[in-house]
C-alpha cells in the first residue's frame, strides 16, 4: 500500500466506489425518512439519480486518507506475515549487490516470476524489501535462506529483477554496482487489476455508467452480495 501503484489504485477505486456507496446510502436515507421500504422501482430510481449527482470525491477529500489506507492494509496482512511457517530473515552483505527500485517492495511467486495479479499475497509467496544496498529483508515461508550465510549474490539477483519488475519511474543503483545485462526494466509500470460491477438486478438505466474491463480469468466479488445478477 505504500507503493504508487497502490496508492493510485486506492485512488481509482475511491473514484468509482463513491458514487455506488453514496447512492446506496441515499436510498437508505429515503426510506428512513418515509418510514417504510421503497419498491424496487423507486429503489433503483433514487439510487440512479444519486449516483448521477454524487459529487466529485475531491470535494470531500482527506490528505490524510493515503495515510489510513496503508495502516488497514498492514492491519490485514500482519498477520500473514506472521503466520506459522513463514517468517522474516534479514540478510546482509559486506558489499553493495542491490539495486532500489522507487516502490520499495517486490513480491516474488514460487514460480520465479513478479507481478500483481490476485491473491496479492498467497502463502508460497515471498516479499523482498531491499533496505539499502547491502542489507535485504525477506518474508518468505521457505527454510533456505540462513542470515549467517549472508546475502549471496544468487540472492541479490533475485531481489534486484524484482526491483526491475516493481519500479515505477526509477532503479538506482551506486557506482560500484554495474548494472547485470539480464536485468530488464519492464516496458510499463506495474499495475493493479481493475474489476467493475453494476449493482442491482435490473434493466440498466439511461446512462449508466462506464464499466471498468476485468481482468481475464478472475471473477470478482461483487459489494452488493448474491442478489446481483449483472456482475
Amino acid at each position: 500500500m505504500r507503493t504508487r501503484a497502490f496508492r493510485s489504485f486506492d485512488e481509482q477505486v475511491g473514484r468509482h466506489v463513491f458514487p455506488v456507496a453514496s447512492a446506496a446510502k441515499a436510498v437508505d436515507y429515503y426510506e428512513e425518512q418515509l418510514g417504510q421500504p421503497l419498491s424496487e422501482t423507486e429503489q433503483l430510481e433514487v439510487f440512479w439519480t444519486a449516483v448521477r449527482t454524487a459529487p466529485d470525491l475531491s470535494v470531500i477529500f482527506d490528505p490524510r486518507s493515503v495515510l489510513r489506507a496503508s495502516i488497514r492494509a498492514f492491519e490485514r496482512t500482519r498477520d500473514l506475515l506472521a503466520a506459522a511457517g513463514r517468517r522474516l530473515v534479514l540478510l546482509r552483505s559486506a558489499e553493495p549487490l542491490l539495486v532500489l527500485a522507487d516502490s520499495g517492495i517486490a513480491l516474488r511467486r514460487k514460480d520465479g516470476t513478479f507481478g500483481l495479479t490476485p491473491p496479492l499475497l498467497p502463502e508460497t509467496i515471498e516479499v523482498f524489501v531491499p533496505l539499502s544496498p547491502t542489507c535485504l529483508l525477506i518474508s518468505t515461508p521457505r527454510a533456505h535462506h540462513r542470515p549467517r550465510e549472508g546475502l549471496t549474490r544468487k540472492i541479490a539477483a533475485k531481489a534486484n529483477a524484482g526491483a526491475a519488475a516493481w519500479c515505477q519511474d526509477a532503479v538506482y543503483r551506486p557506482p560500484s554496482i554495474p548494472w547485470s545485462t539480464h536485468l530488464q526494466l519492464a516496458d510499463t509500470p506495474s499495475q493493479v487489476s481493475r474489476h467493475g460491477c453494476l449493482p442491482y438486478p435490473s434493466s440498466p438505466p439511461r446512462d449508466p455508467p462506464q464499466r471498468a474491463a476485468r481482468h481475464p480469468g478472475t471473477a470478482p466479488r461483487c459489494p452488493f452480495g448474491p442478489a446481483c445478477s449483472r456482475c
